[in-house]
């Protein structure tokens, strides 16, 4: 065998360089799954903000006068609040429209129908965006 005497400090290093790419590597995995982790919180957060204000709108519309033709207000929840406005466009339809603003800063507009007296949502609208 000829002369070795380089070879311990490149192949150290090779293995070195790779340990380093791969810690590297599994912090940025580690640092994307946290952020994927909270938006996905984020966006249950506003899921449930939704589902309150339907709830509550649906139980203002069945308790207010028939011949009301619109209300807007706010209510605020512990996770939020949500800006409402509905607005009867017939005998037996409401529009309604809600803006979501969530303790977290997301924000989320959501436009649906209801039908009168059963209260079904008949139809339901989300911007993109």
């Amino acid at each position: 065998m000829g002369r070795q005497d380089g070879v311990i400090f490149p192949l150290a290093a090779v293995v070195a360089l790779l340990f380093s790419f791969s810690a590297a590597n599994v912090l940025l995995l580690y640092e994307a799954e946290r952020q994927a982790a909270y938006a996905a919180r984020q966006a249950a957060e506003a899921d449930e903000l939704v589902q309150m204000a339907v709830f509550d709108v649906k139980e203002q519309i069945a308790s207010v006068d028939p011949s009301t033709a619109w209300k807007e207000g706010e209510w605020i929840y512990p996770r939020g609040t949500v800006a409402y406005r509905w607005t009867r466009e017939s005998e037996a339809r409401v529009r309604v429209a809600l803006s979501i603003r969530s303790a977290s800063g997301l924000r989320r507009a959501v436009t649906f129908t209801v039908t009168l007296p059963a209260l079904h949502i008949v139809e339901w609208s989300e911007p993109n965006g």
